[in-house]
């Protein structure tokens, strides 16, 4: 093609109604991109919520596996569909493998990191810098294990079972009243168990009490076989959660 026949058709392409209608509006001729689907839906009664979460081991695994990779979870919050996007970190608010929560919604992030209250571990919900975050009534988003347990016994699932009411209500704290309590507990069964997978796969050398007791007390097949419980045994553990969060919120 001639550098005359190339400019004429130049100018027939820059005064097409195609390109006029591109290139209108104020962003420089883009549209944004759509925002994609979450990837789970944390969605339905009790029953369906139970088998939903104990199906998400492999996803967990991987993403354990995978730091910087991100599962996007959608949670109902009485408006529409709310997201929180599960990743994990080697660094930043802390210097083991951990697992890092955005609020899309907002951009709120909030690592869920190790700690110790007397014997037993905590979860704490940092900031990107490792300092600990206060719920809205001011209060710091660190709680133990010992603040929930109750009269259940010392085998390694309910040691798990007890992680995940743990984090249940540190993300009750974290996000509001407005999450129904059976989303709540699936979200902190995903979520405490993604914490241990953490330790499990990434292979770090033992930097923590926290750490040495998880490490001492879970193991791979303990998590397995906590995913490979009964849809009614889950279902007993989320209404244990919403009991428990009935105290704690009021």
């Amino acid at each position: 093609m001639s550098r005359l026949s190339r400019r004429r058709l130049l100018k027939v392409l820059l005064g097409s109604p195609l390109v006029t209608i591109v290139g209108c509006g104020g962003n420089g001729g883009t549209f944004p991109s759509p925002v994609p689907p979450p990837d789970l839906v944390l969605e339905g009664d009790e029953a369906q919520l139970a088998n939903l979460v104990r199906q998400q081991l492999p996803r967990l695994k991987q993403l354990a596996q995978n730091p910087g990779t991100s599962l996007r979870i959608g949670i109902p919050n009485g408006r529409g569909i709310e997201v929180l996007a599960f990743s994990f970190a080697d660094e930043g608010a802390a210097n083991y493998r951990h697992l890092r929560v955005v609020r899309e919604s907002t951009g709120e992030a909030v690592n869920l990191l190790w700690g110790m209250k007397g014997l037993l571990p905590s979860i704490r919900l940092a900031d990107d810098r490792g300092n600990t975050i206060r719920s809205r009534d001011g209060r710091l988003l660190e709680i133990g294990f010992s603040e929930v347990r109750g009269a259940k016994g010392r085998q390694a699932l309910d040691w798990i079972a007890t992680g995940v009411k743990v984090a249940a209500a540190a993300f009750a704290l974290w996000l509001g009243a407005q999450i129904g309590r059976a989303v709540l507990g699936a979200i902190a069964f995903l979520a405490f168990n993604a914490m241990v997978l953490g330790l499990l796969v990434a292979g770090f050398a033992v930097i923590s009490p926290a750490i040495e007791w998880v490490l001492r007390n879970i193991t791979w097949q303990d998590v397995e076989g906590f995913f490979a419980q009964l849809v009614s045994d889950i279902i007993r553990l989320f209404t244990e959660i919403a009991r428990m969060l009935d105290q704690w919120l009021g």
